[in-house]
């Protein structure tokens, strides 16, 4: 180390290195021709900066169950890295990207730098399109939009539009001054035979001028140019993509057995104003968890929809408890309350503890009669009813009320109960669907007199009561912890198996009853006086 590099540490600064300017380049796989577009951008950079820049990616790390070593591969690239270039095309992506885990290690290394010398050289640098990141971290943002009607010229023409202007000073200013900035980086650390002291300030001045014009008119448009032709063949990203709600955990969060509620001050943000599956809103698509809950309290199965967003969150980010992707709700939108399943597509965890999540709402598939006669009506009523009876009624089905007289560790238990609650979810929506539960469809599979309305309204006002008490069981069963006392776990089960019954004892005379006035009738439809059904 020479002299001077001692006398920066003795102030406090961090020293200068004189290893060339390292570029670390993290992409989700689908962008990898983005990615191969900005890397052939540094490398010409590089050859007009004396050869002192170097750019590194590694292909594998996008793959997804790659190994500890690989890990710690890329821990150390990073470690040697100056600056840390996200390219992200706005379109959130299925598929695992390693993006967030390399913004959280590099992040870290700012944080050490600043600790250890009270400042660092590292830079993030998130190259965007269309939208922001999600996560900033103080990363200097450059948007390079690329709009429909720019995709619309040929290739040649939009870079003659790009260059007019960059030379006009109208447009890619952050990226110009960007690549300037690296450029001037790589200089300061040329070795002596290399630098500005090798030559007469004259020819300094000049290497100077030509790659500052080869920026402007070359790299720059260059790179705009073959961007364009990635863009070109992309299908624009559209609202169902991104009905989805970002969860950013704060760092004081941390999971145990006693600790299954997300933190109030967990901060939801929206896409394709998901928070209006809610019924609810917010005028920056932002609100935190506490008042998220407090907005939807009124609404229908809230405390469902609580634990379940719950119960999928924690079971992403929580190391103790299995991965759950098989959640499920539905949303009290009035006119369309809907089944969705919940599904975790991302997981950030970075090094000060935060977390951040993206959270899917992936509607059920649909479908509807082909046809509204008698027949097919009384038929949709039938399968439904009888899955019905299978799954809670029969007494050898796998969540009979006898069932639970079993043996359970109560983790099981508490997977048993989850299942029941579900399959009522799917079935209760099949039968919205159907639209089994409105009168006209009631009057052909059960019957159209005073009397049978009279009947169905109360038979309805037993139900829907002992299906509110068995959701309540439901949520006082699952949110009692592992630890608990077995007394309290004994409480909780008995209250549940007590509740069950009774749901099974009313479903099991309405189920009777109505489905054989169904078949009854079914016979009636296909064998009666020659009536067209």
């Amino acid at each position: 180390m020479t002299d001077s590099d001692n006398q920066t540490i003795a102030q406090g600064k961090e020293p200068r290195r004189k290893e060339p300017v390292k570029i670390f380049l993290s992409y989700a796989s689908e962008d990898e021709d983005i990615m191969i577009a900005v890397s052939q951008t540094f490398d010409r950079l590089q050859q007009l900066s004396n050869g002192n820049i170097r750019t590194i990616y590694d292909k594998k790390s996008l793959e997804v169950g790659a190994p500890v070593p690989l890990i710690r591969e890329i821990t150390d690239k990073l470690l040697g890295s100056d600056y840390l270039v996200i390219l992200y095309t706005g379109s959130l992506k299925r598929s695992f990207s390693w993006t967030g885990t390399e913004l959280g290690i590099f992040w870290g290394f700012i944080k050490t730098d600043e600790r250890d010398h009270g400042s660092s050289q590292r830079k993030i640098i998130a190259i965007y399109f269309d939208e922001k990141p999600p996560v900033d971290w103080g990363a200097l943002g450059i948007h390079l939009e690329i709009s429909s009607l720019d995709l619309r010229r040929d290739r040649d023409e939009f870079r003659q539009v790009v260059a007019k202007a960059v030379g006009e000073g109208h447009q890619y200013g952050s990226l110009v001054n960007t690549l300037s900035e690296i450029g001037a980086a790589a200089d300061a650390r040329l070795p002596d035979q290399l630098g500005e002291n090798s030559v007469e300030p004259g020819e300094w001045l000049e290497y100077l001028t030509t790659r500052s014009d080869e920026i402007e008119s070359h790299l720059v448009p260059d790179l705009m140019a073959r961007l364009h032709d990635s863009f070109t063949g992309r299908v624009k990203k559209t609202n169902i993509e991104q009905r989805l709600i970002e969860f950013r955990i704060p760092k004081t969060f941390e999971f145990s057995d006693e600790v299954l509620s997300l933190p109030d001050d967990t901060l939801l943000v929206e896409h394709g104003e998901a928070f209006s599956l809610f019924k609810v809103g917010a005028a920056d698509n932002m609100m935190s968890w506490g008042t998220f809950k407090s907005m939807l309290q009124d609404a229908h199965e809230a405390n469902w929809i609580v634990a379940s967003i719950e119960r999928s969150a924690i079971s992403a980010i929580s190391p103790d408890i299995a991965r759950d992707d098989e959640q499920i709700i539905r949303t009290p939108v009035s006119d369309a309350g809907s089944i969705f399943r919940l599904i975790i597509t991302r997981r950030f965890e970075f090094y000060d503890g935060s977390k951040l999540l993206h959270m899917y709402f992936i509607p059920a598939l649909r479908f509807a009669f082909l046809e509204r006669s008698n027949v097919a009506i009384t038929l949709g009523y039938i399968n439904v009813a009888v899955r019905y009876r299978q799954i809670f009624i029969d007494p050898a089905g796998p969540l009979a009320v006898l069932d639970y007289y079993r043996s359970f560790e109560f983790d099981e238990l508490k997977s048993k109960v989850r299942r029941s609650m579900r399959e009522l979810l799917i079935i209760e929506d099949e039968s919205r669907i159907l639209k089994l539960d409105q009168r006209p469809s009631i009057a052909v599979y059960y019957g159209p007199s005073i009397d049978d309305a009279k009947m169905v309204g109360t038979m309805q006002k037993d139900w829907e009561k002992i299906r509110k008490d068995l959701q309540v069981a439901s949520q006082r069963l699952l949110r009692t912890p592992l630890t608990a006392e077995e007394n309290q776990k004994k409480d909780v089960l008995d209250a549940w198996v007590e509740t069950l019954t009774a749901f099974v004892k009313i479903s099991d005379q309405i189920n009777s009853d109505t489905l054989h006035r169904a078949i009854d009738n079914l016979k009636l439809y296909l064998f009666g006086a020659g009536k067209s059904p």
